[in-house]
């Protein structure tokens, strides 16, 4: 079966899932041609997926050979401080969802995302996000852990000048267990901004069309912008795996204030249980023919095993982090993301496709 009907046909069956999803591409699939091996070309139902068996006392081994990030300390030294007494709560802007911004006594700052009733922002899917950026050797997500607090402390602590209101919408769209609300802490990045190349943001259609269009076989990349354009196709990348269906949408391509660092943030809309993943994704994707090797063969290794030991937090209340059905459906996406890749490669040779770094 050729990957387009595998694609047509699980877009069909997710129409009335979600909104707006892709509805061909093209050049792209042919370019994926015929494999074997093709996982099913359908949204997987929760209870459908095969089961993943715990690895038995599974600890988050990065097989590489130092973790590199592109912040300024180690994730254990920046995610240390982050817990214990709240003094200030603030609501974070943008989006609908409930996303808080806490300072602590000790100095430290976090961006809390609790359990909640807006179904888009799921905090274990940010540490998920997380975990797996560090098994992939990217280092682009800001590093998060479970996190919990009482409601009655957190409205304390809300800030003065809009304690009215964020008190009224931590109470009435968190979702607290015997008066605790719990989430995932992201490290707070202390200074942020749109991404941009030239004069565009790179979420735009003028600034999406310029670095894609150099992402082809023996294009050059001119060298002011290839340290951003590689990030931004690691991007790509890293999304189609995760399902981010919300990175490409407007302003949440957020990046340091020298504009030479792109920041993987808000990851919550991820994960989701689509086999190909969502259009605002695979448009990107399907506009890129050259990668970077080493997240190319980090990508190829990946395992359901390997998933599940890179994401072991021990047990939780939140619970997993991932379910088998998100497991199964994101190593779906890799073997279709892989597909696309391969015949590019059988089209242009190796060296012109995987010709990053």
């Amino acid at each position: 079966m050729r990957l387009g009907t595998c694609i047509a046909l699980e877009l069909c069956l997710a129409a009335g899932a979600a909104a707006g999803m892709w509805v061909g591409v093209g050049k792209a699939i042919d370019l994926a041609g015929s494999y074997t091996g093709e996982a099913q070309a359908a949204t997987v139902a929760s209870g459908s997926a095969p089961r993943i068996a715990p690895l038995p006392g599974a600890e988050l081994h990065i097989a590489v050979a130092a973790q590199t990030t592109v912040f300024d300390a180690p994730d254990d030294v920046l995610l240390a401080p982050i817990g214990g007494a709240v003094t200030r709560v603030k609501l974070n802007h943008g989006g609908t969802s409930l996303s808080l911004r806490l300072d602590f006594a000790n100095g430290a700052r976090a961006a809390f995302k609790p359990q909640q009733t807006h179904y888009q922002s799921d905090p274990r899917k940010e540490i998920a996000a997380y975990r797996l950026d560090r098994w992939l050797g990217i280092g682009h997500v800001p590093p998060a852990k479970p996190g919990a607090f009482r409601v009655e402390d957190l409205l304390a602590a809300a800030d003065p000048d809009s304690r009215n209101y964020t008190s009224g919408r931590i109470e009435d769209e968190g979702v607290a267990h015997d008066g605790i609300l719990r989430g995932e802490l992201s490290w707070w990045i202390p200074e942020i901004r749109d991404q941009t190349i030239g004069p565009w943001r790179v979420d735009e259609d003028q600034g999406m069309a310029l670095w894609t269009g150099w992402l082809h076989p023996r294009v050059e990349i001119p060298a002011e912008h290839r340290a951003l354009v590689e990030q931004l196709v690691t991007c790509v990348l890293f999304d189609v795996l995760i399902d981010n269906a919300d990175r490409w949408t407007g302003y949440n391509t957020k990046g340091s204030l020298d504009r030479k660092t792109l920041y993987f943030m808000d990851n919550t809309l991820s994960f989701g249980l689509f086999t190909f993943g969502h259009k605002t994704n695979l448009d990107p994707l399907f506009k890129i023919e050259v990668f970077p090797r080493h997240l190319v063969e980090r990508i190829r290794a990946l395992t359901p095993e390997a998933v599940v030991a890179a994401l072991d937090v021990g047990d939780d209340p939140m619970g997993p982090l991932l379910t088998p059905a998100e497991i199964s459906a994101m190593m779906s996406r890799r073997d279709h993301l892989l597909a696309y890749i391969d015949g590019l490669i059988a089209e242009y040779g190796e060296a012109n496709v995987l010709a990053l770094p």
